[in-house]
């Protein structure tokens, strides 16, 4: 079980987290705020973003990148670096069921309708467990190998649709509020850029540590831009009054593409990319769970936990919530603050850590 990866592996893994889940569900989070505004809604949730990443970095990197685990133990002490190790395990548990749930949902909506959601969300959690199975460095070796494809079949789908995008369904610009506009940034700054602090138990695995805060860094601004793209182009296609009564719009958008009468239900395309996106992230959420259990249980590896993690991811998924408004009015409402207040916690941690020279010990 090898789990070095590279900086460049790094990249694209963020790259995946990023853009994973938040591909077909940003524009509707945005706009429901802001309306027509809401790629402006979301170039502040990425500017946000990128912010509060780099004070997580600047931090991280005082610890010389030390697993994020360790770092509280470290700080905190034995049994409340427990703790907070365990609300970190949880964290990323909750947010693999979620992705798992969101997942489901999109399948028995729209692509197979009246099929049983519990077949897509074993079958995907299965595929997250064999790939953490095999260790980080194949999880990463994949994503490698199958991202850059992805966003090529993501740009040739765009390539299609943009002839029917339309500049006046953005117009006026900055015609919302200054607060519908933060609200729409706000709907979108936990989902995915808080929670992607997950990557804290990912970091001491990177074998060239000296530009991993740059290279980390340009990876969400790229991955940022895509989203910021993403809700721009189906906005000015869809309109905004589409967007917000669709829970994934940029599938709908893709649904208006037909290449000649031989292809058709070519948004089948975007569903692909989306869905390897997801996979990437539920890995990685669920490698960091497996590594804070390895940690706290001092064991020689994760391999016991993957099934009652794969089971427990499985439950939570199917009792999160009743259905897919609720689900998402959660995560419109509740998922930044949510995320948000971990990210403190740790960055907390961390301060504290460094005051009592606790950082000198790594």
């Amino acid at each position: 079980m090898n789990h070095s990866i590279s900086r460049w592996q790094l990249v694209l893994l963020v790259i995946s987290f990023i853009y994973g889940s938040s591909l077909l569900m940003a524009p509707g989070l945005t706009a429901a705020a802001s309306y027509r505004d809401a790629w402006i809604s979301m170039l502040l949730a990425v500017v946000m973003g990128v912010l509060l990443n780099v004070v997580w970095m600047m931090l991280l990197k005082r610890y010389n990148y030390l697993s994020i685990f360790s770092i509280v133990e470290n700080v905190t002490g034995k049994w409340i670096g427990m703790f907070i190790n365990f609300l970190i395990i949880f964290f990323g548990i909750h947010l693999a069921a979620y992705i798992v749930r969101n997942f489901s949902n999109f399948m028995v909506i729209n692509v197979i309708p009246d099929s049983n959601e519990w077949t897509y969300q074993i079958m995907i959690i299965l595929l997250a467990i064999y790939s953490c199975y095999y260790g980080l460095n194949n999880i990463a070796s994949v994503n490698e190998f199958l991202l850059p494809w992805m966003l090529l079949l993501f740009a040739l789908s765009v390539a299609l649709i943009v002839n029917k995008f339309d500049l006046n369904q953005l117009k006026p610009v900055l015609n919302e509020s200054f607060l519908s506009i933060t609200q729409g940034a706000y709907n979108t700054l936990g989902f995915p850029f808080i929670e992607i602090i997950l990557l804290g138990a990912v970091f001491t695995f990177v074998t060239q540590k000296e530009k991993i805060m740059k290279s980390y860094l340009m990876a969400v601004v790229f991955a940022g831009f895509i989203l910021v793209f993403t809700v721009f182009l189906t906005v000015g296609t869809e309109g905004p009054y589409m967007v917000t009564r669709i829970s994934y719009s940029t599938y709908a958008m893709m649904k208006d593409i037909t290449i000649i009468e031989l292809f058709e239900r070519v948004e089948v395309v975007i569903a692909v990319v989306w869905i390897f996106g997801i996979l990437i992230k539920i890995c990685l959420c669920l490698f960091a769970a497996l590594k804070g259990l390895q940690h706290i249980s001092k064991h020689n590896n994760y391999h016991p936990f993957l099934l009652p993690v794969g089971i427990i991811t499985w439950v939570m998924s199917n009792e999160i919530h009743r259905n897919t408004r609720d689900f998402t009015d959660f995560v419109a409402k509740y998922w930044t603050l949510w995320w948000f207040t971990l990210y403190v916690i740790l960055v907390l941690i961390m301060i504290i850590g460094i005051a009592l020279k606790k950082d000198k010990q790594t």
